[in-house]
């Protein structure tokens, strides 16, 4: 009978060490981006940057509201620039002086030459004053025009 109970201690003692080691490893493993080095990041020549003054000029914003729908204000992104777009956020000031953010999760990706639309709920017609989304393209290091890094150079 001590034999039972002393399998039981040292499976229990087993346990909590294996719980208490077991813990800090997982967190280490699930922080891998946060290593200076990682495995598994992938090397790239690009960086998503802001577009320039003359960059904003080939993009298309146009907004209006859904037919349906009197507070749901739709923006459509036109992207004429070479490379892709990545907008990460809408921003709708009201005409009361209140302004309306919105994060997008998955950013709104824009391939070059295509548009896509998006939807910022709660504006009501006719109280939007202007809107603005925060976009972003990527640039090679050194290089100060957008490009497509799926394209071989």
């Amino acid at each position: 009978m001590t034999d039972t109970k002393q399998n039981r201690d040292q499976a229990a003692i087993i346990k909590s060490l294996a719980l208490r080691y077991a813990v800090p490893v997982a967190l280490c493993l699930i922080a891998v981006e946060s290593w200076a080095w990682n495995p598994f990041e992938v090397k790239t020549a690009y960086q998503e940057m802001k577009l320039s003054s003359a960059e904003s000029k080939l993009v298309d914003f146009k907004a209006g509201w859904a037919s349906d729908s009197d507070t749901q204000l739709l923006i459509e992104v036109n992207n004429h620039l070479p490379g892709p777009l990545a907008c990460h956020s809408a921003s709708v000031s009201m005409q009361n002086g209140s302004e309306i953010q919105k994060s997008f999760s998955p950013y709104l990706y824009v391939p070059p030459g295509e548009s896509k639309q998006t939807g910022v709920n709660g504006v009501k017609k006719g109280q939007m004053k202007t809107y603005a989304l925060s976009c972003n393209c990527w640039k090679k290091a050194g290089e100060t025009r957008c490009s497509d890094p799926k394209k071989p150079a």
